[in-house]
């Protein structure tokens, strides 16, 4: 009876959506390169399972999960020389809403992404094989049993990263209707930013509708491609976040803490659609040395001692105006010598919102698979010898 209520949600949201969308675009969108998608999947949850059944949850364990998604993504002309690179690809962002339930409890989290979408092999002028990679934050993670109050979160936080990626077969079936249908990953979990972080991973079908706002034909425009020169640019930026430190197990006890960074990079634009970087980290670890003492006694290093220097290589991949990008770094010189490694990475996605100003959503991590810190920034870049 869940699942039937459940789907039967999904089919009306589907046809509002869409109802919404015609609506839209009988009114003065001619020319118009956007479009909306609705999507649904059942996901299967992966192992590890953060829905156990114990004494204390009710009913059998969640096995299975659903997800709603709604999408607003504009589809690339094919005028720029990185449209021609990823085939036309499409991107934009997202909304969706989730279901995990056996019935007797349940989670329902919502999320907000971007996401790209990239027809990686064109079969046909109207078929194609396409990945999506999407990025974003989900909350709401709180556990509920319908004769009780709210649990604790599932995943150990409320707020959590979200990643997924899929490859779906997609058909344009007329010049406003665009079917995908496929399989996707959806990875979900505080990245490490509180304890204990039970993670999420859910695999499954899922189908998209997408409705162009305007008619679209169904044959690629390919267009030459202007000459590249390389040139150097220099970057600036500072990015924040909070993390989560257990000091204690036996009774809980952890706390939260800043985690702040300022960098300068010389950066090299060496071909088209790549970058790399040399530059240094000023970093700021507000729980460096955090421990408890006694009975209660918290510990910390002093406000000097929470500061880092260090030193990174790394490379950017642009994508118009995303870029993916993956940085290692050494810290060179640090006010308080804990156990923790000096070697540290940092990867994550960079948005141009000009030729100047850029934002950027990151994880830092150290040993190239715990994360430290999930930050969020903003930074300028200057284009030395642009005429």
């Amino acid at each position: 009876m869940v699942r039937s209520t459940w789907w039967r949600t999904i089919g009306s949201v589907l046809i509002g959506v869409l109802a919404a969308a015609a609506t839209g675009s009988a009114q003065s969108v001619d020319g118009s390169s956007w479009f909306v998608r609705t999507g649904a999947s059942a996901g299967y949850i992966l192992p590890q399972n953060p829905f156990p059944a114990t004494p204390d949850r009710p009913g059998d364990a969640i096995h299975w999960g659903q997800n709603l998604t709604v999408e607003i993504g504009r589809q690339t002309d094919g005028q720029q020389p990185w449209h021609q690179l990823y085939g036309v690809p499409s991107y934009g962002f997202g909304f969706s809403v989730a279901g995990f339930s056996n019935g007797v409890r349940h989670a329902r989290p919502v999320e907000a992404y971007t996401f790209f979408s990239w027809p990686f092999a064109h079969l046909s002028d109207r078929l194609a094989l396409t990945t999506d990679f999407g990025m974003g934050v989900s909350w709401h993670w709180k556990e509920t049993i319908d004769t009780a109050a709210a649990q604790e979160t599932s995943l150990g936080s409320d707020l959590n990263a979200r990643i997924n990626w899929g490859f779906f077969v997609r058909y344009a079936s007329s010049p406003r209707i665009t079917v995908f249908s496929g399989v996707d990953y959806t990875h979900r979990s505080n990245g490490g930013m509180v304890q204990p972080n039970r993670g999420i991973n859910v695999l499954g079908p899922k189908i998209n509708v997408q409705y162009n706002l305007a008619p679209t034909g169904v044959t690629r425009r390919v267009t030459q491609a202007p000459p590249f020169r390389p040139r150097w640019e220099v970057l600036a930026g500072a990015t924040s976040g909070m993390k989560n430190v257990i000091e204690r197990r036996d009774p809980l006890t952890r706390d939260n803490y800043w985690s702040l960074s300022g960098t300068a990079a010389l950066q090299r634009h060496f071909y088209r659609f790549g970058k790399l970087a040399f530059g240094a980290d000023a970093a700021y670890d507000g729980a460096t040395g955090a421990r408890i003492e006694g009975l209660d006694t918290r510990w910390r290093a002093t406000a000097g001692e929470r500061w880092a220097l260090g030193l990174y290589g790394g490379y950017e991949h642009v994508v118009g105006r995303f870029g993916p990008f993956v940085q290692v770094g050494q810290n060179v010189a640090r006010g308080f010598d804990d156990t923790k490694p000096r070697l540290y990475e940092r990867f994550g996605w960079r948005y141009h919102l000009n030729d100047r100003y850029w934002t950027t959503i990151s994880i830092r991590a150290v040993q190239g698979r715990r994360a430290d810190a999930l930050q969020f920034g903003i930074g300028y870049r200057l284009g030395l010898l642009d005429k």
